[in-house]
C-alpha cells in the first residue's frame, strides 16, 4: 500500500500515454459521425451512444483490453486511459456535431442530378420555355467498341435537338441519347450536359456494323 503513492506519477503518464494512443481512432470516428449525421439529418448523436461507440472501438482495438489483467485491473492507469478515450470522444464528436449544423447544405446527391439549364438559353415558344441543345468538343468514342466512321462523327456533330426548357439535366440528357439511339442506331450512347446546354457525347457505331472489341 505505500508503494501507491510513489508510483502513482508513473502510473498517471502511462495512463495519459496509453488513453492517447488507444483514442485516436475512437475520435476519429466519433467525430467523423456526428459531422455526417448532424449535415444529413440534423439529428445530434446522444453522449451515451458516443461513449458506447468510443469503448467499443478501443476495446477492438486490444488497446484496453490489453490493459485489463488481475495485475494492472486495480491500478489508476486503466481508468487513466479510460477517461482520456472518452474525452477524446466526446470532445470529437461535440466539434463534428458543430461543424455538421453550421456548414450550408448546398448540394445533396438528389439535387446534383437535379440540375436545370441556366435561364439566359431558355427560348420562349409561346408560353413554353425550350431550349436547343448543340454538341460541344469532339464527339469522342465509346470505350470497348470501334471508332465511330467519320461520317457518323460528324453527322452528330452536327445535330441539334430542341427540347423543353423545365426537365432536370439528368431528363434532358436520357431523350437526346434516345434520339440518338433511335436516329443512328447506336450500339451505346452517353451524353453529359451543362446548365448552358451544351452536350459532350460518347457514342458507339451502329452494333450490326462491326464488332465489339
Amino acid at each position: 500500500m505505500q508503494s501507491i503513492p510513489g508510483n502513482l506519477p508513473v502510473e498517471v503518464l502511462l495512463g495519459l500515454y496509453l488513453g492517447l494512443l488507444t483514442g485516436i481512432v475512437p475520435a476519429f470516428v466519433a467525430g467523423s459521425l456526428g459531422f455526417l449525421v448532424r449535415y444529413f439529418t440534423g439529428v445530434t448523436i446522444p453522449g451515451f451512444g458516443v461513449v458506447v461507440l468510443a469503448l467499443s472501438i478501443a476495446s477492438v482495438q486490444g488497446g484496453l483490453l490489453g490493459l485489463v489483467e488481475p495485475t494492472i485491473a486495480q491500478s489508476p492507469r486503466l481508468l487513466i486511459a479510460v477517461l482520456v478515450v472518452l474525452m477524446l470522444a466526446l470532445y470529437a464528436h461535440n466539434q463534428g456535431d458543430k461543424l455538421g449544423a453550421e456548414l450550408p447544405r448546398r448540394l445533396s446527391f438528389t439535387r446534383l442530378r437535379q440540375r436545370t439549364l441556366s435561364a439566359d438559353v431558355v427560348e420562349l415558344v409561346g408560353s413554353v420555355g425550350q431550349v436547343t441543345v448543340r454538341p460541344t468538343g469532339e464527339i469522342r468514342d465509346m470505350e470497348g467498341y470501334p471508332p465511330l466512321s467519320p461520317s457518323l462523327r460528324e453527322a452528330l456533330k452536327a445535330g441539334s435537338w430542341r427540347l423543353p426548357a423545365d426537365l432536370p439535366l439528368s431528363e434532358l440528357e436520357a431523350r437526346i441519347e434516345e434520339r440518338l439511339r433511335t436516329d443512328h442506331d447506336l450500339a451505346d450512347v452517353d451524353i453529359a450536359m451543362d446548365e448552358r446546354g451544351r452536350a459532350t457525347i460518347v457514342a458507339a457505331p451502329p452494333s450490326g456494323t462491326l464488332s465489339r472489341h
